[in-house]
């Protein structure tokens, strides 16, 4: 820089040193600024004055300057001053606001709310009909199962119904050839004959004794040959009745008869088969009924009792079936110190087969709440029992303590229900249905706490 006739000249050199120091002036202030901004941010909310140690200051301008470094790689401006990320983490659902997390609370967008299919209810007294869960296995009923067995030896000639039929009292279910049977058969025909010849001598003899042509002596034997012939008769018959019942035919034919309506749930023959007089040819069951038997441990006796209602349930079942106990046994079983119930299912569906392991409710209590809510909104958050309650455009994980659980009626049909003792008021709105989601959201990472990478 000259100075020529009082004018001053930028040299080339002149003019950089002098951008130098106005680049240097600019960023001290800059400095300045940031330093004071995070003395009035960080130590000044918690009561530190305008004198804190220099090496407080030089750790917050370091931070600052870490901050918009990691703002400078995310590539773009949604950072705050100090670097943190607003966004939220990966994998929020769309439509969260951006402090849903406070104060315990969640804010959700009216789409998110429609997204994710969450039930409002209201809560409000109602009937719960409390009941005992039990374990317990459909069996069939006992009283409604017939073993069909020959009663004689015989080989199958024909058989006429098979697995899965539906039979009624009196079918044929197959025919055998026996040789046993045939004889019996003769044996009768033979004790018919020798009566009938028996009766007829002893009336020619009665005549003739009454004529006084024949001796007394020849009349009494003649009655007591017709006496014995009726005994070796009715002798016969009760063999072949007993051994061929009311499958008995002629020719050495043997039909086995269904002896009650039902199904046929086991089939033990084929055509040519040679059976024994006690094999279990068919089995038929009255599927119209069936018996749950249930395992009633020794602190729950008390509440059991026959006449209550219960609902059962299986793997695969559709709905609820209503039933009865109809029997508690007076012993208990040593291993597990538990008695034997009974529930009797009447016209079940279908899918309702003995065999399955089934859940059984029994309903021993009915009690009016004043506040209810769904069993499905109870969720379990920090080992708390919590129920969503909204409040305005948010929902709070209110904790609740809580009370009886049952139906909502007494009829079983109704949804399950839990009596709420402490925590919620009626009329309050609630989340029922999918609450879980909220739970599971909940517990995602807070948004606006963490650097972006």
């Amino acid at each position: 820089m000259s100075n020529n006739n009082g004018k001053f000249e930028l040299t080339r050199k002149g003019a950089a040193a002098l951008a130098v120091g106005a680049l240097a002036l600019v960023g001290a202030a800059v400095g300045a600024t940031v330093l004071v901004e995070h003395r009035l941010h960080g130590h000044g909310a918690h009561g530190h004055d305008d004198h804190a140690h220099d090496d407080h200051a030089h750790d917050a301008h370091d931070h600052h300057d870490e901050g918009h470094d990691h703002a400078k790689h995310r590539g773009h401006g949604h950072g705050d001053d100090h670097g943190h990320d607003h966004g939220g983490p990966a994998g929020r659902p769309h439509g969260a606001h951006e402090d849903e997390h406070a104060g315990g609370k969640l804010r959700l967008s009216p789409a998110m709310i429609e997204n994710a299919e969450l039930e409002l209810l209201t809560a409000g007294p109602g009937k719960v009909a409390v009941t005992l869960r039990l374990p317990g296995e459909i069996a069939l009923n006992a009283e409604g199962v017939a073993h069909v067995t020959p009663r004689v030896p015989g080989a199958a000639r024909e058989v006429k119904k098979q697995l899965g039929d539906a039979v009624k009292k009196g079918d044929v279910l197959a025919v055998l050839d026996s040789r046993e049977l045939a004889e019996l058969q003769r044996e009768l025909l033979a004790a018919k004959e020798r009566l009938t010849l028996a009766e007829a001598s002893f009336e020619r003899q009665e005549a003739l004794w009454k004529e006084q042509i024949s001796a007394e002596k020849e009349y009494l034997a003649a009655r007591q040959a017709v006496a014995e012939a009726r005994i070796e008769h009715r002798s016969a018959a009760q063999k072949l009745g007993a051994a061929a019942g009311a499958g008995g035919g002629k020719g050495g034919g043997y039909a086995l008869i269904a002896p009650i309506d039902g199904t046929i749930i086991e089939k033990h023959i084929a055509v040519g088969e040679v059976l024994k007089e006690d094999t279990q040819v068919f089995v038929i069951a009255d599927l119209s009924t069936v018996w749950v038997n249930v395992t009633v441990y020794a602190k729950d006796l008390h509440r059991v009792r026959v006449g209550q209602a219960a609902w059962v349930t299986a793997e695969g079942t559709p709905a609820p079936a209503r039933g009865a106990v109809t029997y508690l046994g007076h012993v208990l079983d040593e291993g597990n110190r538990s008695a034997s119930a009974r529930v009797e299912l009447r016209e079940p569906d279908r899918a309702f087969r003995p065999g399955l392991f089934a859940t059984v409710d029994v309903s021993v209590e009915e009690v009016d709440a004043p506040v209810v809510v769904s069993d499905e909104a109870i969720q379990r958050v920090d080992g708390k029992e919590v129920v969503f309650v909204q409040e305005g455009d948010a929902f709070e994980a209110r904790p609740v303590k809580v009370g009886r659980r049952g139906a909502a009626d007494p009829a079983g049909q109704g949804a399950r229900v839990v009596e709420i003792a402490e925590g919620l008021s009626a009329g309050e709105r609630y989340v029922g249905k999918n609450s879980f989601i909220l739970k599971a959201e909940l517990g995602k990472p807070e948004a606006g706490h963490g650097h972006a990478h």
